[in-house]
């Protein structure tokens, strides 16, 4: 009898503790977020959304995100001739200090590449994509993949940076896709103005934005796909 009884409490210490983890996997990372692009000769920031239509020498593109927690964020984009790079995290760009890094903190904007700076748009016409991953851990399994296409690259072997790229992408793929959409809480606040974005362009002048809410799962991934002119 004490027997069953101790494996009763087990099995029931099992579930519970399986069922913990997996609302911890479900349960929501708030970030707040905008991709933004930006073009020569007109006065603003555009929101940049799927199928958008974006054109070399003459966007810019920036993203902007805020998390709610410590989180650990991973940015990558995937050109049109398929190679695929992380602009998050990311220490230096063009060369300067832009300390852009891992774990995240709660409550701070993150501008990437850097506040006053943008990705300018080059290559070859087609489709890009900007994948967005929030984890509340290290994503060991996207480090590891994507440090193949980085080691790939490095002893310059395209077919196997082509195979690493295909696996990286695949892992991506497999997650749950999540969703940016309109910031829920703003438009409850009534009169109160909602959460803005301040950005500078790389010229000097000063923008306001209105943030976007990712309520992403643990993992989960948001993408963007554009079309590059």
């Amino acid at each position: 009898m004490k027997k069953l009884k101790l494996i009763q409490i087990i099995g029931i210490s099992l579930i519970l503790l399986l069922g913990i983890n997996n609302l911890s996997h479900a349960a929501p990372i708030q970030v707040d977020v905008k991709f933004l692009y930006y073009r020569n000769g007109e006065d603003n920031y555009k929101t940049l959304k799927e199928g958008s239509a974006l054109y070399r020498k003459k966007d810019f593109i920036k993203i902007i995100f805020t998390p709610s927690q410590h989180a650990y964020v991973y940015i990558f984009s995937k050109s049109s001739s398929g190679n695929i790079s992380q602009i998050f995290p990311m220490p230096v760009f063009k060369g300067k200090v832009v300390n852009n890094l891992n774990p995240v903190l709660p409550s701070r904007d993150y501008y990437i590449p850097k506040k006053d700076k943008a990705f300018s748009l080059a290559g070859v016409a087609g489709k890009e994509t900007l994948y967005f991953i929030v984890s509340k851990h290290i994503d060991v399994e996207l480090e590891s993949q994507y440090g193949e296409i980085l080691y790939a690259r490095a002893i310059k072997e395209p077919a196997s940076e082509v195979i690493a790229s295909r696996a990286f992408e695949e892992e991506l793929l497999s997650r749950d896709i999540t969703d940016i959409v309109y910031d829920p809480i703003s438009e409850k606040q009534g009169q109160q103005p909602a959460p803005a974005y301040k950005i500078i362009s790389e010229t000097g002048k000063q923008f306001i934005v209105m943030r976007d809410r990712l309520l992403s799962c643990d993992g989960c991934v948001s993408r963007v796909t554009y079309e590059l002119r």
